[in-house]
């Protein structure tokens, strides 16, 4: 058994609202409008001062990283972060998605959009990145500007559990934190925490 890292936290923050707003952005790109000063230091508090930055190449992660960390933080960005596809649903107005009913627990993380992914699908995507940078990287505070999907996508792995994970309000602007602790996973330090303006 490797020796625990108890110092490795990630902190995962969700993108600030994407705009125009009624609309499912999935892999579809969005912009976001202005962050407020009082809201990005907000953040930073929440976060520290990251060792390592990590973003979606999303422009609303992007934009979202720019807003609320100066240039002393250079980022990697990892296309394995996107949000999940929603396939033919991605960029619909919410208004215009058909009804799935009462889909709950593993039925709907095994759902998928036509032409899209599962939550599922997203999980096997993103959580081989989390656990490659908990393995292999050697910084102890690191910070994701990701999605709600992605976010989750941690959670599930530190619960155990696509549906518990699923349970979990993400909002923008958001931030979740884990801590690594070697073979034994992860623990849950905080989720959905929001800055108010």
């Amino acid at each position: 058994m490797s020796a625990t890292p108890a110092h490795k936290v990630l902190n995962f923050i969700r993108h600030a609202p994407s705009q125009p707003a009624g609309y499912l952005y999935g892999q579809t790109d969005a912009d976001i409008g202005l962050i407020e000063g009082s809201v990005a230091e907000g953040v930073r508090g929440l976060i520290g001062a990251p060792d390592l930055v990590v973003c979606s190449p999303a422009t609303r992660c992007q934009k979202t990283c720019d807003g609320v960390l100066s240039d002393d933080y250079p980022r990697e960005t990892n296309a394995d972060l996107w949000e999940q596809s929603f396939g033919r649903w991605d960029g619909l107005a919410f208004k215009e998605l058909p009804d799935i009913g009462t889909l709950q627990d593993e039925a709907l993380a095994a759902f998928a959009a036509p032409d899209g992914e599962s939550f599922i699908d997203l999980c096997n995507r993103v959580q081989p990145v989390i656990r490659q940078i908990c393995q292999m990287r050697v910084e102890e505070n690191i910070s994701l500007f990701v999605h709600a999907g992605v976010v989750r996508a941690a959670l599930a792995l530190a619960f155990g559990s696509y549906a518990a994970a699923l349970k979990c309000e993400i909002d923008p602007l958001s931030v979740t934190n884990l801590r690594f602790l070697g073979d034994a996973g992860f623990s849950v330090m905080g989720v959905n925490q929001t800055v108010s303006s």
